[in-house]
């Protein structure tokens, strides 16, 4: 992220102070002058690395220390470590470096004394959801004059809250920093890097409290973050939860009809719905329609709306204000294009903080050759133009673009100039073109060959025209991935089941997904191996630069020649199977082909049988093959009626591998048995069994689906959603669709949502039995699912064509409707159909 910069004779003070204070040592052997402006956790992001201070973090994947070469090839020349350099260690001889315990406490701390220098106020915003929603609206509702700072997407981490803190900037008016926690005293550390005058709650959960004790010990965790606090916004519902939490003043917002209403600031009545909501702030009532209108969205924007007005919006301004709030549906995303390459774009306001992820996420695209950013003037930002200009180049040319356009209807042919002038000097290779015509900017994109793409502006509705040239609709229902959650899942996962490694299984075309963006996701996180079903996938994930080890699942002998070619690893299931493959690697002179052997504990399916184990041993013992891992496969691990029976498998594979393929990675849970380990064994067999327990082999619990996903707080991954094509009335006794069937004695409004069969929705939900979202309720299918649309019952709701619902996602899940389809979820992914556009949210 970046900041605006220290001298490096003040970075070389900071890096004394916080020794003497924490612990630590310094020796400064790098140049005597210049500024750091960036802070850098990864190699593959670094920006200006002669102006990066490199922190070495240690996480669950990567260990920073194993890139400080990279780094240091690349220019970095100031680092934060945690280990001392050792002697012959090239990286420091000409750097500054600090040596500290803690690397992350000293980023967090390092953002503190950037944060110390603002004097204006810092809101912390914190709950259980809700808290980006909260943030973008209120700097939507927030007046224009106003330069507001804020954290990029839903940056509220460890990590994330400090880089955004390193953003502030002495333009700035106001600031707003997420904070999010997932154990008990995390909080406290994103209060000391914050520091916020005040503060804003969102909600409390109530359910999947994850590592919190109940609702009480998540209230007191979360109010941690107000210790420094003067007030804090929240909902009144919220205040008793908090009594006696922060000595901060409570300032709320109530529907008219709760209890609390008088105590309220800000009172709400949406009894005649969202679209007619009553205001009465400070003794006087106004109507002003809400754009949204499930529950959750309305109290978001309550939320918003009391921050907004006690920061200098009124309630004359939010009737314009308001009716342009929407849900963050994309943050993030990205979609193919037809052309070649990927489109990347965003719904958060733009400012510089989002413009400099934008960038890195178009950056980290590994798809075509191509770069270029459509980019618009930053207006909000409190900076005058000529200063938007320089922030604006230097951020582009730290990357690797091939062209710039800004789209700048409003900017006069010396900003123009400015701008390509810039660019010239900072990035010369760099196309530039500033467009003020929509038609211009359309007829370019219309012209774009295979490139990937990103569009960042402040409202991607004025670009429709252009984000359709670039990539133009060709279905309606969409399949989008939630990257964030998929990674925390697979997180969760490794620390529920206390594992060093991870499979990450992607086989069926990635679970009806994409596999390459899937297996791009997984390789960035550091998985110990992709697992594919057959050699084509594999196959298909090196055409795509993918370079992580890729182990395959079900490899016929036939394909020995094309895996060894791609650097594929087969899971060999028979002594025949292992014999098959020594006499392909010695007949091609191969040398230490890495292969994985499967034992049969009780499935009786595939794998070895104990009696072949020797036989096994004896043909691997040869140079040409390498044992890379040992597994077995549990038969049911997702039914605790059959827990005696996974209990015997794990314990045989246990068995069977104590003398035998020790000194490899050994592995046996799968999505079941990771999910469920707490329930499958108890501490004492998991103390026994901890060898073989090492490395999990996960694929569906990565979606958030699967046996006690939502127990151990799995969030789904996966939302399948369409749009309304039409409504339709229907008389009372009148059936729908083919067959007339599923009549009512009542007249009825339909919707006909335009997807079906063909789209992976299964016939067998029609007539009633399965539901879709819309807008926080469940519509019920009427009449039969046909092959491209069906219908549910809309009766008595403002649903109107082109809205969107949700086929299953987060509401309804799809462990539900699989189950209504009386079917599994694995069936559901994999007969997504292809016309069924693919996205994928960051």
């Amino acid at each position: 992220m970046t900041g605006r910069g220290w001298s490096v004779e003040a970075w070389r003070s900071w890096c004394q102070t916080h020794a003497a204070t924490h612990g630590g040592d310094v020796a400064f052997r790098g140049p005597n002058d210049g500024f750091v402006r960036h802070l850098g956790t990864d190699t593959r992001s670094l920006s200006r690395p002669s102006e990066t201070i490199f922190f070495a973090l240690v996480g669950p994947w990567h260990d920073g220390h194993d890139f400080l070469q990279d780094a240091h090839d690349a220019g970095v020349r100031h680092w934060v470590v945690g280990r001392a350099p050792r002697k012959g260690d090239s990286w420091a001889k000409d750097s500054d470096v600090l040596v500290v315990g803690d690397v992350l406490l000293a980023l967090q701390a390092h953002a503190r004394t950037q944060r110390d220098t603002f004097t204006g106020p810092v809101l912390a915003i914190t709950g259980s959801n809700g808290k980006t929603t909260v943030k973008e609206w209120i700097a939507s509702l927030l007046p224009d004059h106003l330069a507001v700072h804020r954290s990029p997407l839903s940056h509220n981490s460890q990590l994330g809250v400090p880089l955004s803190v390193w953003s502030l900037d002495n333009h700035h008016d106001l600031s707003m920093v997420e904070a999010g926690i997932s154990h008990p005293g995390e909080m406290s550390r994103l209060r000391d890097c914050i520091h916020p005058t005040e503060g804003v709650l969102t909600h409390l959960g109530e359910a999947h409290l994850g590592n919190f004790d109940n609702r009480g010990h998540l209230a007191q965790e979360k109010c941690a973050l107000f210790a420094s606090c003067q007030r804090v916004f929240m909902p009144e519902s919220l205040r008793d939860a908090c009594a006696g939490l922060t000595q901060a003043q409570h300032v709320t917002w109530a529907f008219a009809t709760e209890e609390g209403a008088d105590r309220a600031a800000l009172v709400v009545d949406v009894s005649r719905g969202p679209e007619h909501a009553l205001w009465t702030w400070q003794g006087t009532t106004s109507q002003v329609a809400l754009s949204v209108s499930s529950e959750a969205s309305v109290r978001n924007a309550c939320t918003a709306v009391l921050v907004a007005l006690h920061h200098g919006a009124t309630m004359d301004s939010m009737s314009v204000r308001m009716a342009s709030l929407a849900e963050l549906s994309g943050r993030l995303s990205t979609v193919k294009r037809p052309h070649g390459g990927v489109l990347v774009q965003d719904d958060c306001n733009h400012d510089l903080g989002s413009l400099e992820v934008a960038l890195n996420a178009l950056d980290s695209t590994a798809g075509a050759a191509t770069k270029v950013a459509i980019v618009g003037d930053v207006t909000q930002s409190g900076l005058d133009v000529d200063e938007r200009v320089e922030r604006i180049a230097r951020l582009a040319s730290d990357k690797a673009l091939d062209a710039l356009w800004m789209w700048v209807p409003h900017w006069k042919a010396e900003n123009q100039s400015a701008l390509a002038q810039a660019m010239r000097k900072l990035s010369p290779s760099t196309e530039v073109h500033c467009e003020t015509s929509l038609d211009s900017l359309v007829g370019r994109a219309q012209n774009l060959k295979p490139a990937d793409v990103l569009v960042k502006v402040a409202s991607n509705a004025h670009l429709q025209p252009v984000l359709q040239a670039l990539a133009p609709a060709q279905h309606v229902t969409s399949l989008t991935l939630n990257a964030r959650a998929l990674v925390d899942n697979v997180r969760l996962l490794k620390t529920h089941v206390g594992a060093t490694g991870v499979i990450a299984v992607i086989k069926g075309l990635g679970y009806g997904t994409d596999p390459v963006i899937l297996g791009r996701l997984l390789e960035a996180q550091g998985v110990d191996w992709l697992a594919v079903a057959y050699a084509d996938e594999g196959v298909a994930l090196r055409k795509a630069d993918i370079t992580a080890r890729i182990l395959v699942l079900n490899p016929d002998p036939s394909t020995f020649n094309t895996m060894h070619a791609h650097a594929l690893e087969p899971q060999l299931v028979s002594v025949d199977h292992v014999r098959a493959a020594r006499n392909w690697a010695e007949s091609n002179d191969v040398a230490r082909w890495p292969v994985h052997l499967k034992l049969d504990t009780g499935m009786h399916r595939l794998g070895l049988a104990e009696k072949e184990d020797a036989d096994a041993e004896q043909l691997l013992d040869t140079p040409s093959l390498e044992l890379a891992s040992v597994m077995s496969h549990l038969a049911g691990a997702d039914d605790p009626s059959l827990d005696e029976a996974t209990r015997s498998q794990i314990e045989a594979f246990h068995h069977r591998t104590s003398t035998r393929f020790r000194d490899v990675p050994r592995h046996i849970l799968n999505s079941a048995g990771a999910s469920r380990i707490a329930s499958i064994i108890n501490d004492v067999q998991k103390a026994e069994w901890a060898p073989v327990l090492t490395h999990i082999r996960v694929g569906l619990a990565m979606f958030g689906l699967g046996a006690d996903a939502e127990s151990i707080g799995l969030a789904p991954v996966l939302r399948l959603e369409t749009s309304v094509s039409k409504l339709v009335k229907v008389p009372a006794g009148k059936g729908s669709g083919y067959g007339l069937t599923d009549a009512a004695d009542h007249d009825r409004t339909l919707a006909v949502l335009a997807a079906g069969y063909a789209d992976g929705y299964p016939r067998a939900l029609g007539n009633g039995v399965g539901q879709v979202g819309w807008k926080g309720r469940l519509l019920p299918t009427v009449g039969r699912v046909c092959m491209d649309m069906m219908t549910v019952d809309v009766t008595g709701l403002d649903v109107a064509a082109g809205d969107r619902v949700t086929l299953w996602g987060d509401h309804p899940r799809l462990d539900r409707v699989s189950g209504e389809a009386s079917t599994i979820p694995y069936e559901l992914l994999a007969r997504l159909g292809p016309r069924v556009q693919r996205v994928v949210q960051r």
